[in-house]
């Protein structure tokens, strides 16, 4: 392994940080909550892709976007920047036989369904050949070796998702009644193609010797993925448990550690099956669009729930200047230990005064 003299820098520079990281996937309190606290007072920098295909699967572009905001930005506690390798959440069914449409705001895999009858069902295997998949790997390969950030790992997808994607969400819907079999029998494949896929990123983007990483920001030691099944918002309990819980277990047992993306209202239904998953490490929640948001103490007694079965809680986005007081009301009300809140603040001043105040909550 050859690791840049950035990379070196890097590891020098957040080597506290990344212990403390340790620390959180442990469940070892540090005194306080993690912190990844982000300082953006300029953002003269940024300039908005001329299109779509610039935004997506320019490689000079997307450094040049990931160098800036790295080398610009400040971050405080364990603020810690990353280059999240974004081809679309639930990118894998593009490289196992689907399609993809890319789109101001997301990457589309769901537009034009492959399997339409269950009897004559196409090929469906783990291509890295396959066009997006040969884009991620480019971009990857040439940001990697930048050296001040560490490269995540793709948002390959949940399995259920995926499976979604390949046939269509409602047409899944009903299939869970009409072809019960056929469904588990797509996601076993799925999910051993998952394995190969998350296999090979996790040889590459290891590489370096950097920490290993995601969309959530979250750095660790050791490899690592944010599970999910947005799907499951929209089945029943019994059915989470037929057609979801057993591949969310396998990939908690394959992976060093996991997450779970517990997207929205409609997934609580699901929380206390996956608090009892023993090798999830912890649960990421989003409220969704119109809801309190994740400080407000209404999510308080489901925060209890989950550090009661020793699970790590993860709130992105959760904080910046205006809302110190439901921050504190927080902070007093949980364990610190496993504790994940992130943030952003305009001035650095501002920023050591959340943590000036997030350690003295804390005592």
């Amino acid at each position: 392994m050859t690791v840049s003299g950035n990379a070196l820098m890097f590891m020098q520079k957040f080597a506290a940080a990344l212990e403390n990281y340790e620390a959180f996937w442990e469940h070892r309190s540090i005194g306080r909550p993690i912190l990844n606290l982000t300082v953006c007072e300029d953002t003269s920098w940024q300039r908005p892709p001329r299109d779509v295909q610039q935004k997506w699967l320019d490689a000079d572009f997307i450094l040049e976007m990931a160098h800036a905001q790295a080398t610009r930005y400040g971050y405080l506690a364990e603020g810690v920047p990353n280059l999240f390798a974004n081809l679309g959440p639930g990118m894998l069914a593009a490289c196992i036989g689907g399609s993809y449409v890319l789109a101001p705001n997301t990457v589309w895999f769901d537009q034009d369904p492959i399997i339409r009858d269950w009897d004559n069902l196409p090929e469906i295997r783990f291509n890295p050949q396959s066009e997006l998949w040969q884009h991620l790997e480019r971009i990857q390969r040439h940001c990697l070796p930048d050296g001040n950030f560490p490269v995540s790992v793709t948002d390959l997808g949940g399995i259920m998702d995926i499976v979604a994607s390949l046939r269509g969400t409602e047409n899944l819907l009903y299939d869970l009644y009409d072809y019960p079999d056929e469904v588990r029998e797509l996601s076993r494949l799925v999910l051993k193609l998952w394995f190969e896929a998350f296999d090979r990123q996790i040889a590459l983007v290891g590489s370096t010797g950097l920490p290993y990483t995601s969309w959530m920001n979250i750095h660790s030691k050791k490899p690592w993925f944010p599970l999910q099944c947005d799907f499951c918002a929209m089945i029943s309990p019994s059915q989470f448990e037929q057609f979801v819980l057993d591949d969310l277990v396998a990939q908690t047992e394959y992976l060093p550690r996991s997450i779970y993306h517990l997207d929205g209202i409609g997934e609580i239904c699901h929380l206390d099956m996956l608090l009892d998953i023993p090798r999830l490490n912890g649960i990421q929640w989003t409220p969704g669009s119109g809801k309190p948001d994740m400080l407000n103490p209404c999510w308080h007694d489901m925060y209890k729930k989950i550090q009661s079965k020793n699970k790590n809680i993860v709130l992105l986005g959760a904080f910046g200047e205006y809302n110190l007081p439901d921050l504190e009301r927080l902070v007093k009300t949980l364990d610190p230990a496993g504790l994940f809140i992130s943030g952003w603040c305009t001035n650095r001043a501002a920023g050591e005064h959340i943590l000036e105040c997030v350690e003295k909550w804390s005592r």
